[in-house]
């Protein structure tokens, strides 16, 4: 038992060890290895991007500038040729969509960060894997 549990603690260690923190400025995350990119298009958007480019997020802090951010996830998902915009339930509002980039599935969530900020994270590729899950629950925009 005591040889099952050095095992367990081995290999919770090791996974911990190669989560690689990733710091964009305006967010942060946690990638399940090393080997992951980070690209900033501007002072309020960036790509990050799997070693093998199969899963790439697109991470974006915009001003709402009056818009509803009903409206600003609309113009997002036509962008993207979605036809499934819907509200998400839960605290805030919150809006989710999928669609295609590339001629790959594209997952997307659009959604207030308060102070006058919306916030958008897309992900292009297989946005059910495991990988993808952890790193967009990692996802957390700063102040």
């Amino acid at each position: 038992m005591k040889k099952i549990l050095a095992l367990a603690a081995t290999l919770a260690m090791a996974a911990t060890a190669s989560a690689a923190p990733v710091d964009a400025g305006f967010f942060t995350a946690e990638t399940p290895s090393a080997g992951w990119t980070l690209q900033a298009d501007g002072e309020n958007s960036a790509a990050l991007a799997s070693p093998d480019k199969a899963i790439v997020f697109t991470v974006t802090k915009m001003p709402a500038a009056g818009t509803p951010l009903q409206d600003a996830a609309s113009r997002m998902a036509e962008a993207h040729g979605s036809q499934d915009l819907v509200r998400m339930e839960g605290e805030g509002e919150a809006w989710e969509y999928t669609g295609a980039a590339n001629g790959q599935p594209l997952y997307a969530q659009v959604f207030d960060l308060g102070g006058g900020a919306y916030g958008c994270i897309t992900i292009v590729g297989d946005h059910g894997s495991d990988a993808a899950t952890d790193v967009f629950n990692s996802i957390e925009f700063k102040k």
